[in-house]
């Protein structure tokens, strides 16, 4: 800011309203900065971990089938993309178009796939290593899917990939929780029904963990995105 704006605003505003601009330029610089982009990763990082491991220590104690079929995971991913991400604004028109298309498909191969794999039932009659197997491939169907279909839809490859490589630790630390459960004796009961409903619990987290990532891994793309345009309900969008 240069010396000349700084004399306007103390002459229109007054030492208290410089000081409150000047602060909103430090605070807002700061966020914009690598180093508060890393320290921002690490804190979520260890809160995701910190909300998983919670989940998993507190499982309820009586579930059913109906349970499963009705899971809050499939009301949130409703919600979602219904309710919340049409309303999200990026940096730019054109981001605020890619990152809703990108969330919108993740959303919508999750609760296909979760859907696919309860309504089957095939997890009912399943012993522990056949239950870790296929929840597994489960996965990364899930992920080959949803990546598919970004790249169909147009969604650029630094943007799937700066997502991915955001989700890559929560993705790993998923997949450790889930051979635990499945694994673990804590969780045994009737068609595996305790099992899946926290398998479910922690797959929730990885959505929402997911969505509130994609604002910061929006701002780490720098320059990549310049000139690229997406189309949608008919209009062209082009990174300026």
């Amino acid at each position: 800011m240069a010396v000349e704006e700084l004399i306007t605003m103390l002459e229109k505003y007054g030492i208290k309203g410089l000081l409150i601009g000047l602060a909103y330029i430090i605070i807002r610089t700061m966020i914009k900065s690598e180093w508060f982009g890393n320290w921002w990763s690490k804190f979520t990082d260890k809160f995701v971990e910190f909300v998983l491991r919670k989940k998993v220590k507190e499982p309820p104690h009586e579930v059913s089938e109906s349970d499963i079929l009705n899971h809050d995971v499939f009301n949130y991913i409703d919600f979602w993309t219904y309710s919340k991400i049409p309303t999200f604004q990026f940096s730019t028109e054109y981001r605020t178009v890619v990152f809703r298309k990108y969330l919108a498909i993740f959303l919508k191969n999750y609760k296909i796939g979760l859907k696919d794999f309860i309504q089957s039932k095939n997890y009912q009659k399943m012993e522990q290593a056949e239950l870790w197997k296929s929840l597994l491939d489960l996965l990364n169907k899930i992920i080959m899917e949803y990546e598919r279909e970004c790249e169909d839809q147009g969604i650029p490859k630094i943007v799937v990939l700066k997502m991915k490589a955001r989700n890559n630790d929560t993705i790993t630390l998923i997949i450790d929780i889930i051979e635990n459960i499945t694994n673990s004796q804590f969780y045994e009961s009737d068609k595996n029904y305790l099992k899946i409903y926290s398998i479910l619990n922690i797959l929730l987290s990885i959505l929402e963990n997911t969505i509130s990532n994609s604002i910061p891994v929006c701002n780490s793309i720098n320059g990549q995105l310049k000139g690229l345009s997406i189309t949608d309900n008919g209009r062209v969008y082009t990174e300026p």
